[in-house]
This record gives C-alpha cells, structure tokens and sequence, in this order.
C-alpha cells in the first residue's frame, strides 16, 4: 500500500530554489533514499507529490523534517 504527501511548492524553506523545482525533487528523493525511503516524487505549478510505502511514513516524516519540509 502507498500513501501520498502533498507539500505546497510556495512554503519551501529559502534554501530551496522554487524555480529549479527538478532539481527540488531530486534532491528531496535522494534525501529519503539516503533515509532509507524509497520514495518517488513529482510536481506540478502548486505542489510537490511525494508517493511512499505506507510502512515507510515515519522514516519519511523524519527526513522531511530534517529537511524543514514539514
């Protein structure tokens, strides 16, 4: 089973480049990879997707908050 996570792209932290959002997504995946996460992520104008195991939210949650993302 998979659980979705929305974030609004207009509440990233100033560290991330809104106008780069690739580049945004790349790195949110390769963080929650180096979390142990495998995650998938996408975006679209308003806000960045994240699709995760349901199993893995915690691990999820934790990386997301190290990242200021939540």
């Amino acid at each position: 089973m998979t659980s979705k996570i929305r974030l609004a792209i207009r509440t990233l932290p100033e560290n991330f480049d809104r106008s780069r959002i690739v580049t945004v997504i790349e790195t949110i995946e390769q963080e929650l990879y180096d979390g142990g996460v495998y995650a998938s992520a996408t975006a679209d104008s308003f806000t960045i997707e994240i699709t995760v195991r349901t199993d893995q939210l915690l691990d999820t949650a934790k990386v997301l908050t190290e990242l200021e993302l939540i």
